[in-house]
């Protein structure tokens, strides 16, 4: 059977086309809780939208009233370095995150901004470590990532989704899991919509929670001046 067994980069390439809800706006409940279990509450308003290969998100904050206006643009071009901008409303100023600051916590959460980019570079290997009847699970690896050694996904075959991310610090430990723990199915898709990204070393987790979610959103709902620095 494994003589044809799909490519893991094809795969994997699936799972994440899968998970880009284009033309979508969402509300998001995020929730910080700490090693000792307490909790902060966020609230975020996400839209995206696709035009033929470029996939723009715009991201803005309305909860709490301390991080409200916070707004992040995310532009994904093909073979081309993915473009985020981070206006900060206290600062007047938009800043582009790149380099290192990819690799910072978005918004104090667990994610990183690097995290946030679900497309390939082109440059990672892909390995199919195990597969049975119900699981792929593929081992990535980028020589020139800055944080990761390696990752592994376990992707559903009923689904194409990963419903468990396991990220491995350079130095091969594990540090951090990022778990789908409820979907849902609208429109024929089925949509993660309780999702927890946990920082083993750190023991604090991230919760995103859809509160609310529109799909195949008409583009005049979602125009292109949205996605732009100004």
């Amino acid at each position: 059977s494994l003589l044809y067994a799909k490519d893991p980069k094809e795969i994997l390439v699936e799972a994440i086309e899968k998970q880009q809800l284009e033309n979508s706006i969402q509300t998001i409940q995020m929730t910080l809780v700490s090693k000792s279990g307490a909790k902060q509450e966020r609230i975020f308003t996400m839209m995206v939208r696709r035009d033929n290969d470029v996939l723009r998100s715009y991201t803005r904050f309305e909860k709490p009233s301390n991080i409200k206006g916070t707004q992040l643009l995310f532009i994904d071009r093909p073979n081309q370095k993915d473009q985020q901008l981070l206006y900060l409303p206290a600062l007047k100023r938009v800043q582009r995150i790149s380099g290192n600051a990819q690799n910072g916590a978005f918004m104090g959460s667990d994610f990183s901004f690097a995290d946030l980019e679900q497309s390939l570079s082109g440059e990672e290997t892909h390995t199919l470590e195990h597969e049975d009847d119900n699981w792929w699970t593929i081992r990535s690896s980028d020589p020139k990532h800055k944080t990761y050694l390696a990752w592994t996904s376990k992707i559903s075959k009923k689904d194409m989704l990963p419903y468990q991310v396991d990220y491995y610090a350079k130095n091969n430990t594990p540090l951090k899991r990022l778990e789908v723990i409820e979907t849902t199915e609208k429109e024929g898709r089925v949509i993660p919509t309780k999702t927890r990204m946990s920082n083993l070393k750190k023991g604090t987790q991230t919760l995103l929670e859809i509160q609310e979610i529109q799909l195949n959103v008409p583009e005049e709902q979602i125009p292109l001046s949205i996605f732009t620095p100004s």
